[in-house]
């Protein structure tokens, strides 16, 4: 009998996951899928050596897209495909944890552990099905953030699984497996650099009974921890992959890291009410603590929370793993200074802790007011209908490219980036007129926008206005003197009006600022021609 729930249990969360992504199966590449998977040679070429020389710290990720493309093509649906593979076996990680974490040496002795498995299934369920895991799911690059997670669990699993073991072989086996995970972690994407972390928290909170147990837990942890260093590493020696990232904490950055203070306690709300999902999150930044007001108070609410976590250590000992798994799965997103201060994507991990004290929560107050638990089942059910409505509805917006900006225009109308893009799109789509007012609005927002005034010299030259084309792209030269497609497009903007002697100083730049051999052909048979002509 416990077989088959179990066996019925993995089943329906199957058929509920494949359900509210079927929308997403075939969704185009969407932002920059573009740029990081089509046409990318490692993703062409099947060649392991390339690949690790060109990203180390995501070498898997580039593999299973490689594989992708070997057996598919650019087909997306078999690169959607693999991500809600990778998505569903992350979801039941987590059904197989819940179970382990409701029956652990911590817990077993309370009222939790006697509903253990329905308990693991919501747990498992609302992982799978909440709307903010659409982003890692349905956005194919970023397979990264769900393989990573996918990994993440099944290493904390298998550690659990050897410190709960009593037999000597399947402890080694479960152990060894276990850093093998951790491995293949670190090579999928560098915020893996927590999950040593993550391992030594759960082995507080739920295998180790007293400081005694903890204190022998170390031995094995010890390598374990070593790990730490790993995605550095290779993070270390990526080729450019990294660049920009680091942490700084002097004053001229400090308004980033106010403004964390106010994504942080975003993100919280977003795990309890998933409302107005969008790729372009747009937050105006913090100049000080108190201004705005509101960063203020997400400070106070996150050290409110964190001081919660830490006093219910002892008793409560769920909500402070909770807790501390969202600080700690949030750290390296909120220490290292990013590019975008948000993504949905973020929330991957975040989402477990929530999923697992949820359920266990609405248990507690069912004992407490001598509540049936089909009154728990039954809002539970409702609740994970809510998230299914939300995260088909979502993968719907998802469904085309200019659905998707459109969506972002309209829930960050104050974001240039989402302007521009959606100008991208509607230029794609031979709406000139809507792409030339978006890209417009771009620049009303954001007036140093190189890429802007890029996309306004391809819809000058697109319309035969070969003087501001080359005006737009000179522009677009002047805020960035490396870019690569613009000394290509002013080339060909002043072969169009005969100034060959410019066009040739153009594309002799545009050499200089690529290695990729196709590229360097074509542009030499540019200049070739040229110099005869001349």
């Amino acid at each position: 009998m416990k077989n088959i729930l179990i066996l019925s249990a993995i089943l329906i969360l199957i058929s509920a996951a494949a359900a509210v992504y079927a929308p997403a199966l075939n969704t185009p590449f969407q932002f920059d899928d573009v740029k990081r998977i089509v046409g990318q040679a490692q993703v062409e070429n099947l060649d392991l050596a390339d690949i690790f020389h060109y990203s180390k710290s995501r070498f898997l990720l580039y593999l299973t897209l490689a594989l992708n493309y070997h057996f598919g093509g650019y087909g997306v649906f078999g690169f959607h495909l693999v991500n809600l593979v990778i998505h569903i076996i992350s979801s039941l990680a987590v059904f197989a944890l819940g179970i382990i974490v409701f029956n652990s040496p911590r817990l077993k002795n309370q009222a939790l552990s006697r509903h253990s498995r329905m308990l693991a299934f919501f747990s498992s369920m609302i992982f799978a099905l909440h709307p903010m895991q659409t982003e890692s799911v349905t956005y194919i690059w970023q397979r990264a953030e769900s393989m990573t997670g996918m990994f993440y669990l099944l290493a904390i699993f298998l550690y659990a699984k050897f410190r709960l073991a009593s037999a000597a072989r399947p402890r080694f086996m479960f152990y060894a497996a276990c850093l093998l995970s951790i491995i293949l972690c670190s090579f999928t994407k560098p915020n893996s650099v927590t999950l040593p972390a993550a391992i030594l928290l759960f082995e507080a909170c739920f295998l180790s009974r007293s400081i005694k147990d903890f204190k022998g837990s170390l031995k094995y942890l010890a390598p374990i921890l070593l790990f730490i260093l790993l995605p550095a590493a290779l993070a270390k020696f990526d080729v450019g992959e990294n660049k920009g990232v680091s942490v700084r904490f002097d004053s001229y950055y400090l308004p980033y890291y106010y403004t964390k203070l106010r994504v942080l306690a975003n993100s919280l709300w977003l795990m309890f009410a998933p409302f107005n999902q969008t790729i372009e999150h747009d937050f105006s930044w913090s100049a000080s603590l108190v201004n705005p007001i509101s960063t203020l108070y997400s400070a106070a609410a996150l050290l409110s929370l964190a001081l919660a976590g830490i006093l219910s250590f002892r008793r409560r000992v769920l909500i402070a793993f909770s807790v501390m798994w969202f600080y700690l799965t949030l750290s390296v997103t909120t220490i290292l200074f990013l590019d975008d201060l948000f993504f949905e994507h973020y929330l991957y991990l975040p989402i477990f802790g929530f999923s697992l004290v949820l359920p266990a929560l609405g248990m507690e107050i069912a004992d407490n007011f001598k509540l049936d638990k089909k009154w728990l089942a039954a809002c539970l059910i409702i609740l994970l209908a809510a998230y299914s409505y939300g995260t088909y509805s979502r993968n719907l917006v998802w469904k085309t490219e200019i659905t998707l900006w459109e969506d972002a225009v309209k829930k960050a109308p104050l974001n240039a980036r989402a302007h521009y893009t959606l100008g991208v799109y509607y230029f794609r789509e031979h709406r000139n007129n809507e792409a030339l007012r978006e890209y417009e609005l771009s620049l009303k927002l954001k007036p140093e926008y190189p890429e802007a005034y890029y996309r306004l010299g391809e819809y000058y030259f697109d319309s035969g206005a070969i003087d501001k084309s080359i005006y737009n792209y000179k522009k677009a030269l002047d805020m960035n003197p490396d870019f690569f497609e613009a000394y290509v497009n002013l080339g060909n903007a002043y072969m169009g009006s005969g100034q060959n002697k410019d066009a040739l100083a153009c594309f002799k730049n545009a050499l200089r600022l690529t290695v990729d051999k196709r590229y360097i052909t074509e542009i030499n048979s540019i200049i070739d021609r040229l110099v005869k002509y001349e």
